[in-house]
């Protein structure tokens, strides 16, 4: 039961958490290349660190309270992994780019928010 809510809980994230990102630095009419932008940064950022996080979780088997503190973990990590990857890939090449740690560390937040849900999903 505990397990299906955190899969809502996931899944009312991502809708939020991609709107949020859409809505940011949106342009004022519809571009479809910012928003390919946006749903690479979210695919990057919101979805594989949730899935990365609840796999490994399901793979190790851990109690609760392990689960939950290595979930929070994977999910800052993996996160902020994104990030690193989106500006690597596609805010550097522009030139005039922020620092890295500037971008990476919006992923702290997020990631353990994601990390969480993952660690509630995979262990309930």
């Amino acid at each position: 039961m505990l397990s299906r809510v955190a899969f809502i809980g996931y899944a009312v994230f991502l809708i939020g958490y991609s709107t949020y990102k859409y809505s940011v630095a949106a342009p004022p009419s519809f571009s479809p290349e910012y928003a390919q932008s946006v749903a690479i940064l979210v695919l990057l950022t919101g979805v594989a660190p949730f899935l990365l996080a609840y796999l490994l979780l399901k793979l190790s088997r851990m109690n609760r309270f392990g689960a939950s503190v290595v979930g929070l973990l994977l999910g800052l990590v993996f996160c902020v992994i994104g990030y690193g990857a989106f500006w690597w890939f596609f805010i550097a090449p522009g030139g005039q780019a922020p620092a890295l740690y500037e971008v990476a560390l919006r992923g702290v937040g997020w990631g353990m928010l994601q990390g969480g849900l993952a660690a509630i999903a995979a262990n309930h």
